[in-house]
C-alpha cells in the first residue's frame, strides 16, 4: 500500500484517532479521509509543480520556452538541458556582451562541450615601428627572466625551440605564436588568423574516466647497478585491461566563476591543461618550462588491507595511479617525477634512462613505466606478474554508445533475487554468481560492483551441457548489469547461450535476459570466428549500453585486429529435440540500444530491433565488398535473409541483408538488400548506392554513382577516439536532415546539429560589430 502524499488522518490530533479506533466498526473516519486523500494529494502535487515552474532550475521542460519569452530570448530547439542553461544565464550574459568569458559560457551552455574563445588578431605577426615600439607580455629580449613568461612569444618574434611543452601547443587553441594574415574565406571549420576573426574552439568528444582497475604487468626489468639518480628496476604496465593500445585523454575542468561576480556566471577563461583533449607528451613532463604534469597525473595511496580496498577515489585528472598503503614507508622519500615518452619498444630500452621515482607515460598507446631504486620498492608494487597497484585512465568517444561508466537508472529491487559480483578482494566472482540459475525461484539480477575483468566460462556451470552444446538454463529472467558509474569487462571462455529449463513451460512465460553496461570480449581460448552470443532461446534478449567487442581495433604495429561476430542465432533456437522446438512458441526479440556490436547473424524466426547503435563487420565507406555481413542470416548468409529489422539510429559497417525492414536514421556503409521490398518504409537514411534492393524510402540519400551525398567518419576502427563520429566534411544533409532534423546514424540522439545551429543563432546576437565568429571543432 502506497503512502499518500498528504496523510490527512495522521495529521489529526491523537484524541480523534483514538476515538476513531474505539468505534464499531473501527476507523470510520480514517476510511472517509482515505477516500479523499488521493484527490487531495493530486491537487497538492499540482500546486507544488506550479511553484517549481516559477524557477528555471526546477521547472518542467515545456516551461523553459515560456520563461524565455519573459526575457525576450529567441526560441531554440534541441537538448532540453542546453535550452534550460541558455535561459538561466540570459541576463548575466547580456550584461557581459562582448567579453570572451561571456562567449565561452554561452558556447558551453548551448553545446555542453568544453570550449575556448580566442581573438585571432592576437596571433597576427607585425613589424615594429622604430619610433613607436610595443613590447608584448613576453618582456624585453630575451623575453624576460622568469620561467613563467620566458617563452611567451612577442608578436613578430620567432618561436623558441628550447621548450617542447610550449611548442606542443602549436596549432592548438592555445597557440600563442605569430602568423601572417589568412584571408581565405572562413567557411571550413578551420582557424583563420585575421583581424575580425574570433574563434570558438569546441571539444566534441566526451571524455570517460574509467574507475580504478588493475593494470597489466608486462614485465619488470632489472637494469643492474646504476649511478644515482637512475633507477635499478623498471616496472612496465599496460593500462587497457584487454592488452590494447588506448589513447589517453585529459579531464575537462571548467573554471569556477569569480565569487565577487554578482551574476555568478562568467568564469576565467579555459586553461590549456583543463580541456578533454589528448594528452601531449611534453605537457606531462616534469621540469619543462611550460609543462604541468600535475594537471594530467595524480599519484596517491589506497588502503590495501581493507576488503574491498578503499581510498580509490579519483582525482580530476586524466591518469590516476594508486599505490598500496603498505608501500608508503618504502616511498616516503620519493619525490615523483613524470615524463612523456615513446614506449613502443620499451623491451629494448628507452631513449633516455629512467630515474628513480620517475613515471614515464606514453599517452599515444596507454603505457606506463615506473622506475624504482630497490627490490623492496619493486616488490611493493608487483608480485611476479600480479600488480599490487591500481590505475585509472581517461579515454574518449563521441557519446554514450557502448559500455561507458555512465550514471544508470536504479532498478526495482522488489520481487527479484539480487546477487552482487566483484573482482576486487573480498568480492564474489561473476562465475560463482551465475551458478544455480536453473533453480532460482524468482527473477535474478546480478550487479557487478567494479570495473575490473571478470572471467566467465558457462561450461563450468552445473547443468549447462545440454542440446549438444553449452547453454545457461534459466528458470526465470536474468539481468546482468554494471553498477552505477562502472563498466566491467567480461572475458568469455566460450560463447554465451541461454535457454529455459523446460521448453514446454516457456510457452506461457519464457524467460528474458538483459545485459546492461557490460563490455563482453572473447578470451584467449575463444574459438576464432565464433560469435560472442550463440544461442537465445528466450522471449527477449536486451543488450542495453553494452559493447559486444567487434574487434578490428588498431594494434600497436598499426595493423588491424581480426573481427569478432556478436550474435549467431539460427532457426530452431538450438534445441536438439524436435518436440522442444515445437513446444517453444515465442518469437525471440533481439533488442540493441546504445550499444556497439560486431556482425549480427540472425535467422528469420527472430525479430531484431536496433536503436542508437553501431554494428561493425569491418567494412567502411568505399571499402571493396566482401567479408561477413553486418546484419544477415546465420544459416546461409550469402543466399538466406536475416531476421526482420526495425531500427532508429543505426550505423552499419558492412552489408545488410534482411527479410523485412522499417526504420529511420540509418547509415549503411555497404550494400543494403531487403527480400520483401514491397512493404515497410525507411526514412532519413543514407545508402551506399551499390546495387541496393530497397523498400519504399523517403527523404533518403545515396552515395557512390547513385547519388552525390558524401559520407565520411572521423574514424572507422573500433577503439579510436572518434569511432563512428560523423566528420564535418560529410554532406550537410547527412548531418542535419536525419530524424528530428538532426544527424543520421548512431549518434543522432546527441542533437549535435541543433547545438551548432543554436550556437550560430546566439553568436549573431552577441557579436560586437566588425567581429566574425568561427566555430571550430577540435575533437
Amino acid at each position: 500500500m502506497s503512502t499518500p502524499t498528504v496523510p490527512l488522518f495522521d495529521r489529526l490530533p491523537e484524541i480523534y484517532r483514538t476515538r476513531d479506533a474505539e468505534q464499531s466498526p473501527a476507523y470510520p473516519l480514517r476510511a472517509y479521509l482515505g477516500a479523499i486523500e488521493e484527490a487531495f494529494g493530486a491537487l497538492h502535487d499540482d500546486i507544488g509543480r506550479l511553484y517549481d515552474n516559477l524557477f528555471i532550475d526546477t521547472c518542467e521542460d515545456w516551461v523553459v520556452t515560456y520563461l524565455g519569452d519573459l526575457l525576450g530570448t529567441t526560441h531554440l530547439k534541441g537538448d532540453p538541458r542546453t535550452l534550460r542553461a541558455d535561459v538561466a544565464d540570459t541576463i548575466a550574459l547580456r550584461r557581459r556582451k562582448g567579453t570572451l568569458g561571456a562567449i565561452e559560457r554561452l558556447a558551453a551552455d548551448l553545446t555542453g562541450w568544453a570550449c575556448r574563445g580566442v581573438e585571432l588578431r592576437e596571433n597576427l605577426g607585425w613589424r615594429q615601428h622604430l619610433n613607436h615600439q610595443r613590447p608584448d607580455a613576453g618582456g624585453l629580449p630575451p623575453w624576460g627572466g622568469e620561467n613563467i613568461t620566458r617563452f611567451m612569444v612577442p608578436r613578430g618574434g620567432t618561436a623558441p625551440i628550447r621548450d617542447p611543452a610550449s611548442l606542443a601547443l602549436r596549432g592548438t587553441p592555445f597557440d600563442s605564436f605569430a602568423y601572417t594574415a589568412d584571408v581565405k574565406p572562413a567557411v571550413d571549420d578551420v582557424r583563420h588568423v585575421n583581424l575580425p576573426n574570433l574563434a570558438i574552439f569546441l571539444w566534441r568528444l566526451a571524455a570517460w574516466q574509467w574507475p580504478a582497475q588493475l593494470p597489466l604487468v608486462k614485465g619488470v626489468s632489472d637494469l643492474g647497478a646504476q649511478p644515482a639518480p637512475l633507477a635499478r628496476f623498471a616496472i612496465r604496465l599496460d593500462l587497457h585491461p584487454l592488452d590494447r593500445p588506448v589513447r589517453l585523454f585529459n579531464i575537462a575542468r571548467p573554471a569556477h566563476p569569480d565569487p565577487g561576480d554578482s551574476g555568478g556566471v562568467v568564469a576565467p577563461l579555459t586553461q590549456p591543461d583543463a580541456v578533454p583533449g589528448p594528452m601531449l607528451d611534453a605537457r606531462i613532463t616534469t621540469g619543462a618550462l611550460a609543462g604541468h604534469p600535475e594537471a594530467y597525473v595524480h599519484v596517491d595511496f589506497f588502503d590495501d588491507t581493507a576488503a574491498p580496498p578503499t581510498g580509490l577515489d579519483l582525482a580530476n585528472v586524466g591518469l590516476n595511479i594508486f599505490l598500496p598503503q603498505s608501500a608508503q614507508a618504502a616511498f616516503a622519500a620519493t619525490a615523483w617525477q613524470f615524463r612523456g615518452d615513446n614506449l613502443c619498444a620499451w623491451e629494448t630500452g628507452l631513449r633516455e634512462p629512467v630515474a628513480d621515482g620517475e613515471i614515464v607515460i606514453d599517452p599515444d598507446i596507454g603505457r606506463v613505466l615506473i622506475g624504482v631504486g630497490s627490490a623492496q620498492q619493486r616488490d611493493a608494487l608487483v608480485s611476479g606478474t600480479v600488480p599490487l597497484l591500481y590505475t585509472s585512465f581517461t579515454c574518449a568517444s563521441p557519446g554514450p554508445v557502448g559500455a561507458q561508466p555512465v550514471v544508470r537508472a536504479p532498478f526495482s529491487r522488489t520481487g527479484v533475487e539480487l546477487r552482487e559480483a566483484s573482482a576486487l578482494p573480498g568480492g564474489t566472482s561473476l562465475q560463482a554468481q551465475m551458478d544455480n540459475l536453473d533453480a532460482a525461484t524468482q527473477p535474478v539480477v546480478i550487479e557487478i560492483q567494479d570495473s575490473g575483468v571478470h572471467l566467465l566460462d558457462i561450461g563450468a556451470l552445473a547443468g549447462t551441457a545440454v542440446d549438444g552444446g553449452v547453454s545457461v538454463r534459466l528458470a526465470h529472467s536474468l539481468t546482468v548489469r554494471a553498477a552505477d558509474g562502472h563498466r566491467p569487462v567480461i572475458v568469455l571462455a566460450q560463447p554465451l547461450g541461454f535457454r529455459p529449463v523446460d521448453a514446454v513451460d516457456a510457452t506461457l512465460d519464457a524467460p528474458a535476459v538483459r545485459l546492461e553496461g557490460l563490455h563482453i570480449a572473447p578470451g584467449a581460448g575463444f574459438a576464432a570466428g565464433s560469435a560472442l552470443i550463440a544461442r537465445a532461446a528466450l522471449a527477449r534478449l536486451e543488450i542495453i549500453g553494452c559493447t559486444l567487442d567487434p574487434g578490428g581495433h588498431a594494434l600497436r604495429d598499426d595493423s588491424r585486429a581480426p573481427m569478432t561476430p556478436a550474435l549467431r542465432l539460427e532457426d530452431g533456437y538450438g534445441f536438439a529435440q524436435a518436440a522442444d522446438r515445437d513446444a517453444f512458441v515465442p518469437t525471440p526479440d533481439i533488442v540493441l540500444q546504445r550499444s556497439i556490436a560486431g556482425a549480427i547473424a540472425v535467422d528469420e524466426r527472430y525479430r531484431l530491433d536496433i536503436a542508437d547503435s553501431i554494428v561493425d563487420a569491418g567494412l567502411g565507406v568505399g571499402d571493396p565488398a566482401g567479408g561477413s555481413f553486418a546484419i544477415g542470416a546465420a544459416t546461409d548468409p550469402a543466399n538466406g535473409w536475416g531476421a526482420p529489422l526495425q531500427f532508429q539510429g543505426l550505423t552499419a559497417f558492412g552489408p545488410v541483408r534482411v527479410s523485412r525492414v522499417g526504420g529511420a536514421g540509418g547509415l549503411f556503409a555497404q550494400r543494403f538488400e531487403v527480400l520483401d521490398n514491397q512493404h515497410g518504409c525507411i526514412k532519413w537514411s543514407w545508402f551506399s548506392g551499390d546495387a541496393d534492393r530497397l523498400p519504399p524510402n523517403h527523404f533518403c540519400l545515396h552515395g557512390g554513382s547513385a547519388g552525390d551525398a558524401r559520407l565520411a567518419f572521423t574514424a572507422e576502427r573500433f577503439g579510436d577516439p572518434g569511432y563512428a563520429q560523423l566528420a564535418r566534411g560529410s554532406d550537410v544533409r547527412i548531418r542535419t536532415r536525419g530524424p528530428d532534423d538532426d544527424a543520421m546514424g548512431a549518434f543522432g540522439f546527441l542533437l549535435e546539429a541543433h547545438k551548432w545551429t543554436n550556437l550560430q543563432v546566439r553568436l549573431r546576437e552577441f557579436m560586437p560589430v566588425g567581429v566574425r565568429p568561427l566555430a571550430v571543432p577540435v575533437t
